[in-house]
């Protein structure tokens, strides 16, 4: 495990788009494992600053997403596959016959969880997956539980990340209750994981998924056990990690 401490989010979102930069630059046809949500904005902006300049090319690049709510078509602009689009997708160079997204609209759990492992296995193993951190320790939106789960799995959510993704809908009714999510196990089968976290809110559970016991009951947990575990937080989300 590498853990880096960052000045703030802007530090933090900097050093991570080095990190997937550098493993692009390496590896043009690289598999890149993707996250939504807060965390990874920062992040993509600076990947869009690097395409371009000139310095980084996605036309080989293949993406896996980590998940996305059920319900919501890719035109809801509160859907995963609506966020990727407009948050990196659409301002750089990448061949959308690449991009990977489960379908959120795809009612029958089973054929969709199905369809979700034969595209992970057609374009894996992933070279690098990038995770943001929940506040109860999912990553993904494989949520707290008595189990790992292995493969893409159809989940509900629990009340505590509906809770957290209210400020993005307009009424609380409007929140997906359930989704569809990469397992556990695919995302430890990556060669390489970059876990992100910013902000004071982030800092116990930080602690609790890089020291406490590996349990299901903290899912980002597991982590403990990749051989290629890169960290990167703000002084915040680190406070209690660093000391």
């Amino acid at each position: 495990m590498t853990i880096c401490t960052a000045k703030n989010y802007d530090h933090m979102s900097q050093i991570a788009a080095n990190i997937l930069a550098a493993q692009i630059v390496l590896k043009p046809n690289s598999c890149l494992g993707l996250a939504t949500g807060g965390s990874p904005i920062g992040t993509y902006k600076r990947l869009i600053e690097k395409h371009k300049n000139g310095d980084l090319d996605f036309g080989e690049v293949k993406t896996l997403n980590l998940d996305e709510y059920c319900g919501l078509s890719k035109d809801n602009d509160q859907s995963y596959d609506y966020f990727m689009r407009d948050n990196l997708f659409n301002h750089v160079n990448i061949n959308f016959d690449n991009v990977n997204i489960p379908n959120g609209l795809e009612a029958d759990a089973e054929k969709e969880c199905r369809r979700y492992n034969e595209i992970m296995a057609q374009n894996g193993p992933i070279d690098i997956q990038l995770l943001g951190i929940g506040t109860n320790g999912h990553i993904g939106f494989n949520e707290p539980s008595d189990y790992f789960t292995l493969k893409t799995n159809h989940v509900s959510l629990t009340q505590a990340t509906i809770e957290a993704n209210m400020r993005y809908f307009e009424k609380a009714d409007d929140v997906p209750k359930t989704a569809y999510t990469m397992g556990i196990g695919q995302i430890m089968n990556a060669k390489k994981v970059l876990l992100i976290a910013s902000g004071e809110s982030k800092a116990d559970i930080m602690f609790r998924a890089l020291y406490g016991p590996v349990t299901p009951q903290v899912p980002a947990s597991i982590l403990q056990m990749h051989s290629n575990l890169i960290v990167i937080g703000d002084e915040a989300a680190l406070m209690r990690v660093s000391k």
